[in-house]
This record gives C-alpha cells, structure tokens and sequence, in this order.
C-alpha cells in the first residue's frame, strides 16, 4: 500500500507544481483569452482540493502500518476537511 500511495501522492505533486506554474505565468505574463477568468476559478478550485489530497496521500504513506497512528491521523483530517469545505456544519458543533 505504501507504494501506491507514494505514487498517487507523486502525480498529485506534479499536477499542484503544473497548476502553480500557469497561474504564474498568467499572472507574470498576462496570459488572457476568452473565458480565461472562468477557467483560473476552476484552477484555483481544483489546485485547493489537490493539496488536501496530497497532504492526505503523504499522512497516508507516512502511517502505513500503524493503525492507531493512523487512526488519529484521520480524525484530524477529518476535521480538516470539514471545518475548510463545510464551514456551516462545524459552525453548529464548534464553539463560537
């Protein structure tokens, strides 16, 4: 397992590095075409949930093996995910 998850977590890191880049280039360069805005949203939305991913991918290969390691690892993740993509639900649970 902890070979795939090192190569899921390696094309995950190219694909960030590759949206990184075009957004530097569009913003040093100016690169601009019809529904370019529209595009860059996407980037922007997509490059957002590919780290999680990543990050989720290396604390998977770094806990292979270890089940209560791992077990609190994706607790925290867990609580990452939820208070960043559903802000409202933590809101409800979570103290002000």
């Amino acid at each position: 397992m902890k070979k795939l998850y090192s190569t899921l977590a390696s094309i995950l890191g190219f694909v960030v590095i590759i949206l990184f880049a075009f957004k530097n280039a569009n913003l040093l360069f100016g690169i601009d075409f019809e529904g370019s805005e529209t595009v860059m949203g996407y980037f922007d939305l997509a490059q957002q949930y590919l780290v999680y991913a990543l990050a989720g991918l290396v604390g998977l290969e770094f806990v292979a093996g270890k089940k209560f390691i791992a077990f609190l690892f994706f607790l925290i993740l867990a609580f990452v995910v939820i208070t960043t993509f559903f802000p409202d639900v933590a809101n409800a649970y979570l103290p002000a």
